[in-house]
């Protein structure tokens, strides 16, 4: 993973506004929660009319579209990112195989070297444009969140602090079998698109031999056990989404409770109650986010790791050592 990282060193003024902009969407999310409960504070407890909001109003539906601009320059910049490095490291790729010369293509399996150049490059798009960003988001939006929740009401922060480890906790321990079977989909794909090009390759001696047809049956069982390892991987993801959204849901629950309870006899006002309550599940987003873009950045370092094997494959030498003419082997007469 750290040779992923240096690859995204040319992006660094990319990556960084990427992740700037996210950190100030988080600050423009807490400001339209704060202007959100404080416009239903002073319209329904309030009694004021429409005409004395329409500041608030305005400020609150700018600070949306500002929330939405900014998302989509984060994913704009983020998509540089990966565009950048997944052409510098195909262009690399592509001059190493060329270096390498027809004996490596020869000995290797034609159509996994394709699939490293095809499918591996672009398994590396979400990494950088969706997991990495997210992985500095999601430690840097939820401190900034908790730096406005504590001074407000320790409470609500005690509780964010206490539950929002159990994401990650829940992510890693998923994740553990989710990087496995995910490295397992990629070797069958390329095994399978190795055989499928070679099978393409050979058409014509098969067809001679009258061995197409036992072939085919290979391919199409290859091409089963691809879909149920693909199945794997989607049976996981799916249940990493729900194990995040139910421990998100939880958390939020608690909040909803202990807040309640405390407007209900007057210990909290209603405007910081009503703030709690809807920054309480943006507090949770970041994460949440991470744990489903995990699985995504996990197929980029699966596909990865064939890509460094065949850019550390040394080059052959280029001088070999010239053999005297007195040692070489001399013709029988």
């Amino acid at each position: 993973m750290s040779r992923l990282i240096a690859l995204a060193r040319d992006s660094r003024l990319a990556f960084g506004l990427t992740v700037a902009l996210g950190f100030i969407a988080g600050l423009f999310t807490i400001a339209q929660a704060w202007l959100f409960a404080r416009s239903v504070d002073r319209a329904f407890l309030g009694g004021e009319g429409l005409a004395t909001l329409e500041r608030i109003l305005a400020l609150l539906a700018g600070v949306i579209l500002i929330r939405a601009a900014l998302a989509w320059g984060a994913e704009i910049s983020a998509k540089s990112i990966a565009t950048r490095v997944k052409n510098d490291l195909r262009a690399r790729l592509l001059a190493h195989l060329d270096a390498l010369g027809p004996a490596y293509t020869a000995s290797a399996e034609t159509g996994s070297i394709s699939t490293a150049l095809v499918e591996g490059i672009e398994a590396l798009d979400a990494y950088y444009s969706q997991y990495l960003p997210q992985l500095l988001i999601a430690a840097i939006v939820p401190l900034t969140i908790l730096v406005f929740v504590f001074p407000l009401d320790w409470l609500s922060g005690l509780v964010l602090v206490l539950t929002a480890p159990l994401i990650p906790v829940f992510m890693i321990l998923i994740g553990k079998g989710a990087e496995a079977l995910t490295r397992r989909q990629y070797d069958t794909l390329s095994r399978l698109s190795a055989h499928f090009l070679d099978s393409l390759q050979g058409l014509t001696t098969l067809k001679l031999f009258g061995r197409s047809r036992d072939h085919a049956a290979r391919v199409a069982e290859m091409s089963d056990r691809f879909r149920d390892v693909t199945l794997s991987v989607l049976r996981i993801t799916f249940l990493s989404a729900l194990a995040l959204e139910l421990l998100a849901t939880i958390s939020t629950a608690v909040i909803a409770v202990e807040v309640g309870l405390r407007l209900l006899y007057g210990k909290l006002l209603f405007e910081q109650a009503l703030f709690l309550l809807v920054i309480a599940p943006e507090f949770y987003i970041p994460m949440r986010m991470l744990g489903l873009r995990f699985h995504a950045g996990m197929a980029g370092v699966s596909a990865a790791k064939r890509i460094f094997e065949i850019l550390d494959t040394p080059l052959p030498a280029e001088n070999p050592v010239a053999v005297p003419a007195s040692e070489r082997e001399q013709p029988p007469e």
